[in-house]
């Protein structure tokens, strides 16, 4: 089993994630890119998660509205790093003792 932390600190708030490789175990990314979820933090930071949360709602369905679907994809990718980095869910995969 291989174990690799990866730090990254943004002002005074830091994204820490420990991977155990094995034939098991996923970095649970959920298919979103990396540069999201330093994007996510950085919302975060600056307005704080609900505030956050209800902008890029909003921003989301004005996207769409204007029929700019890719945009509004990439806001909930956003709302989806907010709410990942937030809980502490066990997914089906991570061993739990």
């Amino acid at each position: 089993m291989k174990r690799e932390k990866i730090t990254a600190v943004d002002g005074d708030l830091e994204l820490s994630v420990e991977i155990w490789i094995n034939d098991e175990s996923r970095l649970h990314d959920y298919g979103i890119p990396r540069s999201a979820w330093f994007r996510g933090l950085r919302i975060m930071r600056k307005y704080g998660s609900e505030k956050a949360l209800d902008e890029l709602d909003r921003r989301a369905f004005a996207a769409f509205g204007r029929g700019n679907v890719r945009m509004s994809y990439r806001l909930r990718d956003l709302m989806i790093v907010i709410h990942a980095m937030e809980e502490d869910e066990v997914m089906p995969n991570d061993r739990v003792h």
